[in-house]
């Protein structure tokens, strides 16, 4: 019997149209995820027409709800007060039932940052601003574009538009409404990394962030990024998994380097021991967290012995034991053969 993955409510036939805010820009979103997660040669200029357009319904969408949680009025295109009492169209309940003018593009972002005090940089902004005058030329006129300026600006705010939703948006949502968004946002993150020029977007974005920790940066065994920061727990910037070292180690050996699980002779006839993850006890903290063939950023063409849980590379193995060990001056036992050859 095949895995048949469960359809959305949105996705049944004869179902009810029901799109509250966040549902419906999660909803734009997944429609971009499908158009470009597909292999490269595969997305079609017609794919990318509609993915933008979506994009950007789905940015105005969700960055006019975090103005809403604030206050409704913050959404109309109008914020003077006053005026809003005197006009009957710009009242609560006629913005209720859809009868208003929104805010532009750029009233919405400005007032992110100055009103609510949201991060988004200028940069951020002209990306948000920049796809906005391409939806509206696709939408009302039509464009050419023939250097990929398209394909990047979406990338492009791709990126913003997650970090967006994880930081800003999402935990102000009740409980009841994160978890209903869940499976949406696990499908979102999981299409995110099929897509080609987001990654290398993203990635771009987070090379000052991962610079420094070189030594501690593995290839993520959710996302195949190398992005994930060895530690306990340890931590992916890209997708972001968050898992603890003795995990992340097992995932690790088992899904990047395809080690298989050890198996171990059978205690008599009848029963055997259960296989063990391919991973050996860290020589300096103690825990089953070190994997064999490891390869981190600071040296990606030299495998190494590492340790998920305190991010040590062990580049020694001792020359009696075969087992990984901290080297000191011209030593090349370990302590434990080093101690036993005195003994003897």
């Amino acid at each position: 019997m095949s895995f048949r993955e469960p359809v959305r409510a949105a996705d049944e036939p004869g179902g009810a149209v029901h799109f509250p805010p966040v549902d419906n820009g999660l909803d734009y979103l997944l429609s971009v995820i499908e158009l470009l997660a597909r292999d490269q040669d595969k997305v079609t200029p017609r794919h990318l027409k509609y993915a933008v357009l979506h994009l950007q319904a789905a940015t105005e969408v969700l960055l006019k709800y975090r103005l809403y949680l604030e206050h409704w009025t913050l959404v109309l295109q109008n914020l003077d007060v006053a005026k809003a009492k005197s006009n009957k169209k710009m009242t609560r309940a006629f913005f209720d039932g859809g009868d208003f003018i929104s805010c532009t593009p750029l009233e919405t972002v400005e007032r992110l940052r100055s009103i609510i005090g949201l991060d988004i940089s200028e940069d951020e902004q002209k990306q948000i601003i920049d796809l906005a005058k391409s939806r509206n030329a696709l939408q009302h006129y039509g464009m050419t574009d023939r250097d990929g300026t398209i394909e990047s600006r979406t990338a492009a705010v791709l990126d913003f538009l997650i970090r967006f939703l994880d930081d800003c948006l999402l935990p102000e949502l009740d409980t009841a409404d994160r978890e209903r968004v869940t499976e949406d946002m696990e499908r979102i993150r999981f299409g995110l990394t099929k897509i080609r020029s987001y990654i290398e977007q993203r990635m771009e974005r987070l090379k000052d962030q991962l610079a420094p920790h070189k030594e501690r940066t593995l290839q993520c065994p959710d996302c195949r990024q190398w992005a994930l920061l060895a530690g306990d727990p340890s931590s992916c910037l890209f997708c972001p998994a968050t898992t603890g070292s003795q995990l992340t180690a097992w995932n690790y050996a088992s899904v990047v380097l395809r080690l298989p699980w050890r198996s171990t002779p059978p205690i008599n006839d009848l029963f055997s021991q259960p296989a063990t993850p391919p991973v050996d006890p860290c020589p300096d903290c103690g825990t089953d967290t070190l994997v064999r063939g490891a390869v981190t950023a600071a040296a990606p063409e030299r495998p190494t012995n590492f340790c998920f849980n305190c991010a040590t590379a062990f580049t020694h193995l001792c020359e009696i034991c075969s087992q990984p060990f901290r080297a000191v001056d011209e030593q090349s036992t370990c302590g434990n053969c080093l101690f036993l050859g005195s003994e003897g």
